[in-house]
């Protein structure tokens, strides 16, 4: 199961651009995450908050959670569980 919660989402004015912060709860593990959308087309930039706390997701789990923040983002949900 999968749970992601975005704790903070905001838009800074000053720089145009939004930012946004939560966890993912995954495999009785919390990894924390932090991204930006900087409103020039490139979408949600995801970012793991203490990279080495992440370092037990493969590389295709970390694509697939990233992928659920941003629909999350988007869609703007505040929890997502599967």
């Amino acid at each position: 199961m999968i749970k992601i919660t975005i704790d903070s989402q905001y838009h800074r004015d000053q720089f145009d651009d939004w930012l946004a912060g939560g966890k993912v709860e995954y495999k009785n593990k919390k990894y924390y995450w932090s991204s930006q959308n900087n409103n020039y087309g490139f979408g949600w930039e995801i970012e793991p908050i203490a990279e080495g706390d992440w370092r037990d997701i493969t590389e295709e789990e970390f694509n697939q959670i990233t992928r659920l923040v941003k629909e999350c983002l988007y869609e703007h949900k505040s929890e997502y569980n599967i």
